[in-house]
């Protein structure tokens, strides 16, 4: 069957649910909410309306429905394929009147959007799915809200992003780098504050900006001790110097570097 007939089937057989060939090699699976057919006028909206009752909240408010927009129809979705991987082949871009996402892949979308209107079909299982779904997308929007404005959201909104961030100590500029160091940290441990966080990354980019300061002899000696383990001995072997010539010029170098921390 070609794409043609396979998209009319599929429109035919599970309304008011449709699927659209943008003819670029993209699909979308559709629902427009406020051009479902006559029959369809109400579809799933009792479970929307359910989730506003038990959380005492009114049904409708100036003719239009609390709950039940296409944003929430994303999140029933994505709630209802949560373990299934081939969820992250789906973009998508909803609207307050519409549910809509897309996918190169014709099958794919036809797949989810039999499973999705079966679901649908079934009243008592759809609730739960559309409660449980809702108030997770409640939970979530309420900690983004609650991490609006700190470093640490900014970083969650654009990841790779620079920034100039006032610290106690003056300005740093926060690298990507440094972002995914700090976005790492705080996911594998429980931290300190972000602030803490940041002032450590300047701590270290003030270090590393010291030691390039530092003339060549110095550096190079430097590594040597702290980052390649010789012994003052050792290096002033390699160095074809004294023990002491190896000992005042690393703490010279230690000196020039505390004047970048404090």
């Amino acid at each position: 069957m070609d794409i043609k007939n396979r998209i009319e089937a599929f429109n035919r057989d599970n309304a008011p649910f449709y699927l659209v060939d943008h003819d670029s090699g993209e699909f979308s699976l559709c629902l427009a909410l406020s051009f479902v057919p006559q029959e369809y006028r109400d579809f799933g909206q009792e479970a929307f309306n359910r989730y506003a009752e038990r959380n005492g909240e009114p049904v409708m408010e100036s003719g239009l429905d609390t709950h039940g927009s296409g944003y929430e129809w994303e999140d029933v979705f994505k709630k209802a394929f949560e373990m299934d991987e081939n969820i992250g082949k789906i973009g998508f871009d909803c609207e307050a009147s519409g549910f809509f996402c897309y996918a190169e892949d014709l099958s794919l979308l036809e797949e989810f959007g039999r499973r999705f209107r079966a679901l649908c079909m079934d009243t008592k299982n759809f609730e739960s799915l559309v409660c449980s779904a809702l108030q997770e997308a409640t939970v979530r929007r309420a900690e983004a809200e609650e991490l609006s404005g700190t470093i640490r959201g900014f970083l969650m909104e654009c990841p790779g992003c620079t920034a100039d961030i006032q610290t106690p100590d003056g300005q740093l500029q926060l690298t990507a780098e440094m972002g995914g160091q700090l976005l790492s940290r705080r996911s594998a441990q429980e931290p300190a504050p972000v602030e803490d966080a940041v002032y450590e990354s300047m701590q270290t980019q003030a270090l590393r900006e010291g030691v390039n300061q530092l003339p060549e002899v110095q550096k190079r000696r430097l590594q040597m001790y702290f980052f390649d383990g010789l012994t003052y001995e050792e290096i002033a072997v390699r160095e074809g110097c004294s023990y002491q010539a190896v000992q005042k010029s690393i703490a010279a170098a230690l000196k020039k570097i505390r004047k970048f921390l404090k």
